[in-house]
């Protein structure tokens, strides 16, 4: 018996040695490619890669459709080419869509891993409209989309299908330049009326990764890319017409600004890039969504200036070597957060009533540096440095005029490295940021850090031969310093507040001239298969830091949680593909309070006609607050639940409808709902309309109004916390047109009407520490209509003086709108003409009465801003 399992294993190491990675030949060019989509030059007559899987809908089929496909290069360029066979021609999608705009349609994709190290790479894709999107590929299986390469290709489509031709520079790639090199490649096609997706190289969907299973590029030799500097100079045109006083002696000055600047990359050999930038211009495209934040945390928004946007998944922490991650009341610390740089000036100065302030609405930037890419297949490395200037308002009087101080100069600085070994199998890397000012104003002192850094650990490690489980992990410490009013004021932040008169654990200093702190996490995430499981646990301490350039929302936190689940891939008969997670999770303070206690699961399926639907609840089985009183004694919560669902029709289609329904409540009697409902229609190949309406209903039983001093408050250390019952009704809509006239001229147009309005009433306090009890004020509250203030005498006839509260309630009403005009003249030179229209107004407040608040806002002033902007790019 044992012989026959010897000569078993050996003949299974026999079969196991001779598999080999599937590998393309590129051919080198003996004749110039003309790029025209037509395919008429003889190397396209060669022996093609033809053997495409289905990935879906029927997952290892052979591809529907015939797929021919070739590889060649000179000394300077990468070209593919491909010839797409359709039995039904007049059913190719030919959709006609901005770059990097994804729309449904008929697609090919090209994945290259220039490295070779099965973990990172770039893609390039056309459809059959000539539309072109490309990115980069990290961490294996994800994707980013905001590297914008300069290329270019050509389709056609004839009666047997379509075909399109592409030339890729190798200056736009990065490689480890030797003699014969062996690059990753796969090749994708996507069959829109069908919804199939067909590979070179098909990963099944119960298995992990995607850049590791690459075929091979064989064959590039002797290739000496010329060294990369390129040049992106710039000209803006601005006008402004804004809401302003007729008395306002800085309006006209400002109404139109001329800017001029550029942007330079240099290739430092064949792996790395340096961006360089003079005198920036980062206007954003997009404006931001309206939103009205009622709590004491920053809102957070997406990053949208180009020079950060690319490459900034290189410094990217604390996800890596994971598929998945969860994060329930906890998460990776934003380590940079780019909006930080240029952002609006911090410092606000104090004015009269007869006085008008010239205030710049960014802080300048003098110039930033960012060198990004690979030391080798296996070391990465990103490094930024950008100085602001010191910025000043000009505050005119009606006979002097001053200015003052309201931004220090700041240097900001990153440094990312990460080292993959065994095939990306292992890893460890290190993240450094720094934050350094010039406070040479007292303001500055009051409310500045002078000096802020972070450093971080992060990395991971596989567990088994199969690639199945990962452990990741990451460890970082910070340190602040600065005044002792500052460092009293970081003290006391929301996700602090550590003059919390019950603190326990670590209370307020007012002598401190720097704080540290501590974060650290560990997860285990299964990779693949139908089973799936994921844990993790962390910490963050009271006094870690990272706010000055990143974004930070948490701090005293020990968190833990386990996730498990189950993943089809097979169809049933209704669902073509289902899957469903369940979650516990705890969270405890270095009080040992819970702050979060709860479970979480979701369902999402795929039916047989396309169709999706997903539903998602959240209970908490209660828990404690060290923010909900925002720098008052602890405060409890009973239960809460949540439920989130969705459905959405087929995407192919040229309507799609997605409604949503949400539904919040919570023991004692607090509760939210919200539908809406997203509607997609696409009447041409060039054209798609959207238009999302939704509404939304929020009862708040304990909304905060204010804290308010008194010593005759005994129970709630000399101060009395006071909260309302909050009635909320929101109306908003999302309206976006996407008209392409050709693939490289757009319109795009962005209308974002937002109307809510809160009523406050039944104010109350909040009665214990450490208790879930409210006193009701009742007829202790008298409204002076007059001063629009409420006035409140807690006791009556007791020692009480009472105190005021200034009106609350608010209706908010705002129209955003966004027009731009993209037309890419020359690759890589891009014209653009944007409008922005903006509108608020603020009347009637607590009183919600859409048709009389649409009236009001129609006939408010608005902003209107017009810009041009023309870069060229030069390739010297």
């Amino acid at each position: 018996m044992k012989q026959y399992i010897l000569v078993f294993f050996f003949i299974s190491a026999l079969v196991a040695g001779a598999v080999k990675p599937q590998h393309v030949e590129a051919v080198k060019l003996k004749e110039p490619i003309k790029v025209d989509g037509l395919l008429t030059e003889k190397q396209w007559n060669g022996n093609a890669i033809t053997n495409f899987v289905q990935r879906d809908p029927v997952e290892g089929q052979p591809a529907s459709e015939k797929t021919a496909v070739w590889v060649a290069y000179d000394n300077e360029h990468l070209y593919i080419a491909a010839k797409l066979f359709d039995n039904n021609p007049d059913s190719i999608d030919q959709t006609v869509a901005r770059r990097d705009n994804y729309v449904n349609s008929d697609w090919f994709y090209v994945y290259l891993d220039p490295h070779r190290d099965k973990r990172t790479g770039n893609f390039f894709a056309v459809n059959a409209g000539g539309s072109k999107m490309d990115g980069v590929l990290y961490n294996d299986s994800w994707n980013d989309d905001s590297w914008d390469g300069i290329w270019d290709a050509e389709v056609s489509v004839s009666d047997e299908g379509w075909a399109f031709e592409m030339r890729i520079p190798f200056s736009q790639l990065r490689f480890k330049d030797r003699e014969d090199m062996v690059w990753g490649i796969n090749f994708n096609r996507d069959i829109k009326r069908k919804n199939e997706m067909n590979y070179y190289v098909m990963v099944p969907k119960t298995e992990s990764g995607f850049v590791s299973h690459f075929a091979e590029l064989k064959g590039l030799k002797g290739i000496k890319p010329k060294q990369r500097f390129e040049m992106l100079p710039y000209v803006v045109q601005k006008a402004q017409f804004l809401k302003h006083d007729n008395n306002d002696p800085f309006y006209k000055s400002n109404m139109y600004n001329t800017s001029f600047g550029a942007d330079f990359k240099v290739g430092i050999g064949s792996n790395l890039n340096l961006d360089a930038t003079i005198n920036p211009d980062f206007g954003q495209v997009e404006v931001d969504p309206a939103v009205l934040n009622l709590s004491a945390f920053e809102t957070f928004f997406s990053e949208k200036r180009p020079f950060f946007i690319e490459g900034s998944n290189i410094f990217g922490f604390g996800y890596g070597g994971a598929n998945s991650n969860w994060n329930f009341n906890f998460g990776t610390p934003e380590l940079f957060y780019s909006r930080r740089i240029g952002r609006q000036p911090q410092i606000w100065s104090d004015t009269n009533d007869d006085e008008f302030v010239d205030r710049p609405t960014e802080t300048r930037i003098l110039g930033a540096l960012k060198l990004t890419g690979k030391l080798d297949s296996r070391t990465s490395l990103g490094v930024l440095s950008a100085a602001t200037q010191k910025m000043h308002n000009t505050i005119q009087g009606p006979s002097s005029s001053r200015e003052e101080a309201i931004e220090p100069f700041t240097h900001y600085g990153v440094v990312r490295s990460r080292r993959e070994f065994d095939e990306g199998r292992h890893a460890v890397g290190v993240i450094f940021t720094a934050v350094n000012r010039n406070l040479d104003t007292p303001e500055f002192e009051d409310n500045l850090a002078e000096q802020a850094y972070t450093l971080g650990f992060d990395g991971w490690t596989t567990l088994d031969d199969d690639d199945t489980y990962v452990i990741t992990g990451s460890l970082i410490g910070s340190s602040v310093s600065g005044s002792q009013n500052f460092m009293t004021s970081l003290q006391e932040r929301p996700y602090r507040y550590l003059q919390r008169p019950d603190a326990t654990y670590m209370k307020l200093d007012p002598n401190r001239t720097s704080l540290q702190g501590m974060y650290g996490r560990v997860a285990l995430n299964k990779q693949k298969g139908n089973f799936y499981f994921n844990s993790a646990l962390g910490f963050i301490t009271p006094g870690f830091e990272n706010n000055d350039l990143g974004f930070q929302w948490m701090a005293d936190r020990i968190n833990g949680s386990v996730v498990t689940g189950y993943k089809w891939y097979e169809s049933d008969g209704l669902f073509r593909r289902k899957n469903f997670f369940i979650a516990k999770f705890n969270t405890l303070n270095f009080e040992g309070k819970n702050l979060s206690n709860g479970m979480y699961g979701r369902y999402w399926g795929q039916f047989e006609n396309y169709w999706e639907a997903f539903i998602m609840f959240d209970h908490s089985f209660g828990n404690y607050s060290t923010s909900f009183t925002r720098g008052g004694p602890l405060a409890k919560f009973g239960s809460s639940s949540y439920i989130y669902a969705f459905v959405s029709t087929d995407s192919r289609k040229d309507w799609r409808i997605e409604p949503q329904i949400s539904y919040g409540t919570n023991k004692y009697g607090s509760m939210d709902y919200e539908f809406e409902i997203d509607f997609t229609w696409k009447p041409k190949s060039n054209l798609s309309i959207s238009f999302g309406p939704g509404y939304s209903f929020n009862l708040a039983k304990m909304q905060w109004v204010g804290a308010f001093d008194d010593v005759t408050e005994i129970y709630t250390y000399g101060k009395r916390y006071v909260f309302a019952e909050l009635t909320q009704k929101t109306i908003s809509a999302n309206i976006r047109i996407n008209w392409s006239f050709t693939p490289d001229i757009s319109l795009q147009w962005f209308v974002q009407p937002f109307f809510t309005a809160g009523d406050y009433n039944n104010f109350k306090q909040f009665a214990r520490p450490s208790d879930d009890k409210y006193t009701v004020y009742g007829d202790k509250v008298v409204y002076d209509e007059a001063n629009e203030e409420y006035f409140i005498d807690p006791d009556g006839a007791g020692p009480s003086a009472g105190f005021t509260i200034s009106e609350p309630d608010f209706n908010f009403k705002s129209i955003r709108s966004n027009m731009v005009l993209r037309w890419e003249v020359l690759p890589g030179s891009i014209f653009y003409l944007v409008w922005t229209h903006d509108k608020t107004n603020f009347q009637d407040p607590g009183d919600f009465k859409p048709g009389r608040d649409f009236n009001n806002l129609m006939s408010a002033r608005p902003d209107n801003i017009f810009l041009a902007k023309f870069s060229y790019w030069l390739d010297i």
